[in-house]
């Protein structure tokens, strides 16, 4: 998986990144700490040397202060800056209004009048430049003011140096360690992609799908081992279920079909009188109910087995709804119900004509059955780029919130329409078209009515 295919907003999410990106602030607070320890054994070192030095020779200057007086005390200062032992040394001797009375500068350096405190500033040189100095201010006699520095050209360099190697070295990490937690990320996710599409798959149906291994033999080959172990299990237990609800249908339709058959024979005989005439025909009513309950139930295998997809082809879904609306158009009129469709254009998809058809009749059937008189029922598509929405709209009683998660499966059926012939079964064979189309159908209220919306996409991968 290439980084232009990642999308790379939910790849900072995932967990491997942020824990990628705590190894990284880790790491950084690792080498600030490291930084730091040489920092202080080298820059520090040489700061406590030349304050030794300062000091050392404030404390000379305070003696020679103590022993000779003011004039003693200009005079040692003098002598030091004319001998240029250290041309490094910085000495400066001021009286209350800052007016130099010995020294090695010219001027007072600004701001600098507090003493017992260390101070660094910029000295300029005879070429133009500066030179950093760092100096301690000594309080002598009355309103007198001694400044006592070395220039600290070497150490002002060293600080650059290290300032400049923290930033380049923070910098390296933080760029090598976000590197390196990307693809890290991206690895990571490929494998969890692998398994989510596999996921996908056989949540739309495809049980046979299972996650593929690599050979690394690492976490994510052994979780794949055990969730196809578990996927095997899980199919062969549905297999087994499938087998016997199929196997139960078929042994049972033939003889209820026979049981049909004889009871229309013995409804044409002309023998009973008109209270066993009744029961007769009642019997065959339910017989009928009956077979079309296991109808349905067998149509609904087929569609989940995918028997229907070799018949996959373009078709044109808003001719499919006109011609069901002109089929349910006179039981609409019968009932005085208004019934409208909009589905005036070509809206062509990648799927199967008579299941399609077979759904949006249901649909039309539950809406008809259920909207009492002088209500409406609305059929219309919807176009989007890559799908195509099919919506059946009514004015009816509704359903109740806390079921329309439960009216798609199997045998359910609202107290409200109990009175109503029926299985509980249109709308899981709704669901099951659906999902071959690997669309998905959204029931909700509308207060008062229900719609059911069907969003299939124009392709559903036919080649498989």
């Amino acid at each position: 998986m290439a980084l232009d295919t990642v999308n790379v907003r939910l790849l900072l999410r995932t967990s491997t990144f942020q824990l990628s990106v705590r190894y990284m602030l880790l790491f950084t607070i690792s080498v600030l700490v490291l930084f730091g320890i040489l920092y202080w054994s080298t820059v520090g070192s040489l700061y406590r040397e030349i304050n030794a030095t300062i000091e050392a020779e404030i404390s000379g200057l305070a003696e020679q202060y103590e022993r000779q007086g003011l004039s003693g005390l200009i005079d040692v200062v003098a002598k030091r800056v004319q001998r240029k032992q250290d041309e490094r040394s910085i000495y400066l001797f001021a009286d209350s209004s800052l007016r130099l009375l010995a020294g090695n500068m010219d001027h007072w350096p600004q701001d600098l009048l507090a003493t017992g405190r260390w101070f660094e500033f910029n000295k300029a040189t005879a070429n133009g430049g500066t030179v950093p100095v760092r100096a301690k201010v000594l309080s002598v006699g009355r309103n007198l003011r001694l400044l006592v520095g070395r220039e600290i050209h070497e150490l002002a360099e060293l600080k650059r140096v290290f300032k400049r190697a923290a930033i380049l070295g923070i910098g390296a990490v933080l760029l090598v360690a976000f590197t390196g937690g990307l693809f890290i990320s991206i690895a990571a996710e490929r494998r969890v992609s692998m398994i989510n599409r596999t996921a996908r798959q056989i949540i739309e149906g495809d049980l046979s799908q299972r996650i593929p291994l690599i050979g690394s033999r690492d976490e994510y080959d052994s979780l794949a081992i055990n969730i196809n172990a578990m996927l095997d299990q899980i199919e062969a237990l549905l297999s087994g279920i499938r087998h016997v609800g199929d196997s139960i249908a078929h042994d049972l339709k033939t003889p209820l079909t026979r049981l049909r058959n004889k009871l229309e024979e013995l409804s044409v005989d002309g023998s009973r009188d008109g209270t066993q005439q009744i029961g007769l025909n009642k019997c065959i009513e339910e017989s009928d109910r009956l077979l079309a309950t296991f109808n349905a139930l067998l149509r609904i295998a087929q569609i989940e087995s995918g028997a229907y997809r070799s018949a996959f082809r373009t078709i044109d879904l808003a001719e499919i709804a006109r011609d069901a609306f002109d089929l349910y158009q006179p039981t609409a009129e019968e009932k005085q119900i208004t019934l409208a469709c909009h589905c005036d254009y070509t809206e062509r998809l990648f799927g199967d004509r008579e299941l399609l058809a077979q759904a949006i009749m249901n649909l039309l059937d539950n809406s008809i059955k259920y909207v009492p008189v002088g209500g409406h029922v609305e059929l219309a598509i919807q176009s989007e780029s890559d799908r195509v929405k099919l919506t059946v709209a009514d004015s009816g009683p509704g359903i109740p919130e806390d079921e329309i998660t439960n009216v798609e499966r199997r045998f359910v059926r609202l107290d409200q329409a109990r009175s109503e012939s029926g299985n509980g079964l249109g709308l899981t064979l709704v669901r099951a078209v659906v999902e071959q189309h690997r669309g998905r159908m959204i029931v909700e209220n509308t207060d008062p009515g229900l719609r059911v919306s069907l969003e299939l996409p124009r392709s559903t991968l036919g080649a498989q």
